[in-house]
């Protein structure tokens, strides 16, 4: 999926503070996409796999371009089994180590949350398209916030600010939840 660009959202914030410079507002919008990514962890992809030869317990993560890891959410082998977190392997924003002895050449899955650097130029569409009015709302917040400038507004800010929290954590929920509409909890049932 394509990367849609920071001024793709230039019709939402600049109304709200149209004496500001329209290369401020761009990086304000891309600060607070790094902001709502890392804090939600809504961006979640499994990448390429990670090659461990016998004996090599490390492996670097390959996040894809104008992106970072923000968490590693899971490692799993190639058929689908789960490694356990502090028991099998530990994990920084770069590098996986395997904490058990690897006998054998091995391959595994990472699955990370990601964020965007703060070179990116855009985030991919399904996340702009799900996210982009409350990202946003963080970029009005930020800017409305700013001291001294002809668009200090520090009202507007908190209830920007407010909206910018809420997406961050319906966000989360769905994160969390994969997107469930219904309740996850379980319901006692007898068998017989």
């Amino acid at each position: 999926m394509a990367n849609v660009l920071w001024k793709t959202l230039l019709p939402y914030v600049l109304p709200e503070v149209d004496k500001c410079p329209k290369a401020q507002i761009v990086n304000e919008i891309r600060r607070a996409a790094i902001t709502f990514c890392q804090r939600s962890q809504i961006w979640q992809k499994d990448l390429d796999y990670l090659f461990f030869p016998a004996g090599v317990a490390t492996a670097d993560l390959d996040p894809p371009q104008e992106s970072r890891v923000c968490e590693v959410i899971s490692v799993s082998h190639l058929n689908g089994e789960e490694l356990i977190a502090g028991t099998h392997f530990t994990a920084t924003t770069d590098i996986v180590t395997i904490l058990v002895m690897i006998s054998q050449d091995t391959k595994l899955i990472p699955t990370v949350a990601l964020k965007p650097t703060l070179l990116s130029t855009g985030i991919p569409e399904g996340l702009m398209e799900d996210w982009g009015k409350d990202i946003a709302y963080g970029a009005v917040a930020s800017l409305k916030a700013m001291r001294g400038r002809e668009w200090e507004d520090i009202p507007g800010a908190q209830i920007k600010n407010e909206l910018f929290e809420d997406g961050i954590a319906s966000a989360k929920i769905r994160a969390i939840t994969g997107g469930a509409k219904r309740s996850l909890q379980v319901k006692p049932r007898s068998f017989m």
